[in-house]
């Protein structure tokens, strides 16, 4: 059996398209709201070389709300 946030996550990843995050950071202004180099910073680290919208825009957000270290 499946828990339903299993669920949840194989429906959102199977009906939204794939983009290369190229093809993202190339439209992150107008896509994100955000610079190319805001981009490069939440996608740093990432395996996959490509993601949906979704994916993506919640780690922009997560990204931002990082604290500072100074």
């Amino acid at each position: 059996m499946t828990s339903k946030a299993e669920q949840t996550l194989s429906k959102t990843t199977t009906s939204e398209p794939k983009f290369y995050l190229h093809e993202l950071r190339e439209h992150s202004q107008k896509l994100f709201d955000v610079k190319p180099e805001v981009f490069d910073g939440a996608v740093l680290g990432m395996k996959d070389i490509q993601a949906t919208k979704a994916e993506v825009k919640k780690r922009i957000d997560a990204f931002l709300k990082k604290e500072v270290k100074q």
